[in-house]
């Protein structure tokens, strides 16, 4: 919540009520334990559990093990993705918010104590056919790894009064413009002005509905990493061009990584303000320090937003382990390499989300990665997974998650480095509406 500068919505927190506290006869049990703090959390014996973030193939959570880690999403429903909220949800009507940017370890109830007041009768495996291999444990267990932990209890009393709770204590949901709701295409890579004004008036010519472009890594002169300035053989005159397209009704939405090139025209300044480590040999500002955000998003309302820029897509702030920063890494405001992963999309997010307010200039965007805090931002979760069958429940989740996520959408050319991409995106009302 500190990386998010979330803050509750007091006001409508209040109309929803006081609510009995879950676990007013069962105790919460915290143990700290060789530098990591334990947690155990009461189950009763039927209750389902639900959320634990952007998940795409189970609804239902109880029974898992899994590991809350910001990630690219890799097919299976282990804790590794997009936003690994560390939020849950009961069918018995509360939720439970753990406050950490650590790697949480979650157990959902398969452990069983052995002092535990509901220890079940052992059964003989070599005669009883019910005999399982799985126990039906009665608590959720949590590792948290550092030496303390926050974390808040939502009560219903039913399962979505505990979501509102929770999306309201991170600022309640985001209200986007309607263009954010439109219908988007985004252009291939190495697309030139030229090219963006044909696809937007074949759109008119053949009666589609277009509300904003997207841009993707071709319009920087250079990315991976990247300069954050104009390639000026394909937009010789952004200004205008930007213009131009708003004067057709049109929004343009850039394609960014954070990750900054040696010929960006801010890099040496921002060079001291970065991580140990590379990503694609761009420098990793760590933006939890005012003077390289300043930097970073000064460059970006210079020299894109201040001309009529409506929106970035921030990309790879999610993983893979293998070109993100190592957790060896070190960060010069002495945050860790995993408290960094779990929040930059976060911070990117906030930070961006601050450039077009402070410009009073509304907003709405793609972003790879999100975590508990997130809300209230202007942004939809993307991500490069295509098992259509998953949507609807990655659908589902996002709502449990408090993120909003769209699928995305592919028609390749052949080739093209790039691929044509459309996104849809997908408005869910977070909060009290």
């Amino acid at each position: 919540m500190k990386a998010s500068g979330a803050t509750p919505n007091h006001e409508s927190l209040n109309k929803l009520g006081s609510a009995a506290f879950p676990f007013a006869n069962h105790p919460i049990v915290a143990q700290l334990i060789d530098g990591r703090t334990y947690l155990r959390i009461p189950l009763d014996k039927t209750e389902q559990l639900y959320g634990f973030g952007l998940n795409f193939q189970t609804v239902h959570q109880r029974g898992k093990i899994l590991e809350l880690h910001v990630d690219h999403y890799g097919g299976k429903d282990n804790g590794r993705t997009h936003a690994p909220t560390p939020f849950y949800i009961s069918s018995n009507g509360y939720g439970v918010f753990i406050n950490s940017a650590r790697y949480l370890k979650v157990w959902t109830g398969t452990g069983m104590r052995k002092d535990s007041k509901n220890f079940p009768t052992p059964k003989d495996r070599n005669s009883d056919k019910t005999w399982s291999s799985r126990n039906n444990g009665d608590e959720v267990e949590i590792l948290v790894p550092a030496a303390g932990i926050e974390f808040y209890v939502f009560g219903g009393p039913k399962p979505l009064d505990a979501i509102k709770r929770y999306n309201l204590f991170n600022g309640g949901g985001y209200l986007p413009p309607r263009w954010g709701l439109g219908f988007t295409q985004r252009v291939m890579t190495r697309s030139t002005a030229d090219d963006v004004e044909k696809e937007v008036n074949s759109f008119k010519e053949k009666g589609y509905p277009l509300d904003f472009v997207g841009l993707e890594p071709g319009w920087q002169s250079k990315a991976y990493p990247g300069t954050f300035s104009w390639d000026r053989n394909r937009f010789s005159e952004p200004a205008s061009f930007v213009k131009s397209m708003l004067a057709k009704g049109i929004r343009l939405n850039l394609w960014i990584n954070p990750y900054v090139s040696p010929d960006a025209p801010f890099y040496k300044d921002i060079r001291p303000l970065t991580g140990s480590h590379t990503v694609w040999l761009g420098a990793v500002p760590d933006f939890t320090i005012p003077k390289a955000q300043n930097l970073f998003f000064g460059q970006l309302k210079k020299d894109q937003v201040d001309i009529g820029i409506s929106g970035y897509k921030i990309d790879e702030v999610d993983g893979y382990d293998h070109y993100l920063w190592p957790d060896v890494a070190t960060f010069p405001s002495g945050i860790n390499a995993e408290q960094m992963r779990q929040t930059y999309g976060l911070l990117m997010q906030r930070y961006s989300a601050e450039m077009f307010k402070n410009s009073n200039k509304r907003t709405f965007g793609l972003v790879r990665a999100s975590n508990g805090g997130g809300t209230s931002f202007p942004y939809v979760i993307y991500n490069d997974y295509y098992n259509h069958e998953d949507f609807i429940t990655a659908l589902i989740n996002s709502g449990f998650a408090g993120v909003l996520w769209t699928p995305e959408v592919r028609a390749s050319k052949t080739g093209e480095e790039w691929l044509r991409r459309f996104q849809s995106n997908v408005f869910f009302a977070n909060g009290d509406d």
